[in-house]
């Protein structure tokens, strides 16, 4: 009897063992650290919405390509099908509350891996946490280069850096420069917000521009949370540049571009994306958006030249309706969590480090992407997406059109502008 009792303590807990096995890998417990209130909270609300489209992909079964075809298998199929549980932290948009967050998330609600946070500040104090605590981070958006460079093992990055943003923005200057007669740039502003994206924004401009020959008229950084603006807006007429570099959120955006009209600046803009290329900035603006140009990661034109962005759009706009249309916080995000899914498909596991090493192993190819991107694959040193790749754009009658590089060009670009009123 004493014998039997013994097997039978054995079984049972081989049993217990294997089934809390079989149940740790039936969730993927999966944070995301984002500004839900506070003014940021415009950008957290796409980035939700987006996320809650992209799990239930992975949970659900949807009719796209993707690595591994984890969108079709409904569920992963290398962790016994395992789904995806979304559990969402708010930064309200401060490094110290996402800090706190980030903590929350690992230690009480026990998340596998993060994904975050939007300011490149945020990111830097969210994922220094993940890097204490052994925990997968991965960044779809942020872009200072300095998130990057810092050494950590944990954190890794599918979207480009303000060394590809900015520094593209400056070539295509001189591109432009050396290919039109008629637009000779000789001076530029840069007008930055204050946080660590804006600041970081203006040092490669500054190093760019002396690189490319460009004389800085003018440099400013504004609390990234101004109301008034006034006094920014006339230090750049004063000055009269030949080009306008900013790095500015969707409210400052707004803020400066009436301001431009108001004390009519009519030097081209040439944004370092985010405020200036949200549907909102368009919507406040009408036709005076006309003729802005930016950096960009998306245009629509790729919903059309690119089956899998096609397909999101379309699944985007029947979940939260016509308007909701995929744009470069939805593409950019949909690669970075695709890349995150891939590679705990592929890890097998929820094993932090087997996690980290698929990730270092990641070799997606761009026909996979809902962007225009030869694929996802990281730096082993930076952990930083050495296939990322950055456009321009220029509103053209209210809609965002390629116009660099110039293989892909949709359009002209328009450089000397008409008066404010004519656009």
């Amino acid at each position: 009897m004493k014998r039997l009792m013994v097997v039978f303590i054995l079984v049972t807990a081989m049993v217990v063992t294997g089934l809390s096995g079989v149940m740790a890998a039936d969730r993927i417990k999966l944070g995301i650290i984002y500004p839900i209130t506070g003014p940021m909270a415009h950008f957290g609300k796409l980035y939700v919405e987006a996320f809650r489209l992209y799990v239930d992909m992975i949970n659900e079964s949807y009719d796209i390509d993707s690595p591994g075809d984890i969108i079709r298998s409904k569920g992963l199929r290398g962790l016994d099908v395992a789904t995806i549980e979304l559990v969402i932290a708010d930064t309200e948009g401060k490094p110290d509350v996402g800090q706190s967050e980030a903590e929350r998330l690992i230690t009480v609600k026990k998340v596998d891996v993060i994904m975050g946070a939007f300011q490149s500040s945020v990111t830097a104090t969210t994922s220094q946490v993940a890097e204490r605590f052994g925990i997968p981070y991965l960044n779809p958006a942020s872009s200072s280069p300095k998130l990057t460079t810092r050494g950590l093992k944990w954190f890794f990055r599918t979207g480009p850096n303000e060394w590809s943003y900015v520094g593209s923005i400056m070539d295509f200057l001189k591109e432009l420069n050396d290919k039109r007669t008629d637009v000779n740039i000789k001076t530029i502003a840069i007008v930055t917000e204050d946080t660590l994206w804006g600041q970081d924004s203006a040092m490669v401009a500054k190093k760019k521009a002396a690189e490319l020959g460009f004389k800085v008229a003018v440099e400013i950084s504004y609390p990234h949370e101004a109301t008034d603006v006034e006094a920014e807006v006339l230090r750049v007429k004063r000055t009269n540049p030949d080009a306008i570099v900013m790095a500015s959120y969707v409210t400052d955006a707004i803020i400066f571009q009436k301001r431009f009209k108001k004390y009519d600046v009519t030097a081209p803009i040439i944004a370092n994306g985010t405020g200036h290329i949200v549907p909102d900035f368009l919507k406040a603006m009408g036709s005076d958006a006309n003729y802005v140009m930016s950096r960009q990661s998306w245009a629509d034109i790729i919903i059309e030249s690119n089956p899998i962005a096609k397909k999101v759009d379309a699944a985007l706009k029947k979940r939260y309706g016509p308007t909701n249309a995929l744009v470069d916080i939805g593409a950019r995000t949909y690669v970075g969590f695709m890349t995150l899914m891939d590679a705990i498909n592929r890890a097998g596991s929820k094993d932090p480090a087997a996690i980290q090493k698929a990730l270092m192993e990641t070799d997606i190819p761009g026909k996979l992407l809902a962007l225009p991107w030869d694929g996802v694959k990281f730096d082993p040193k930076t952990h930083q997406n050495i296939y990322s790749r950055v456009m321009i754009i220029q509103y053209h009658d209210k809609v965002q059109k390629v116009v660099w590089p110039w293989n892909l060009a949709e359009t002209k670009v328009m450089w000397n502008l008409p008066p404010w009123g004519k656009r």
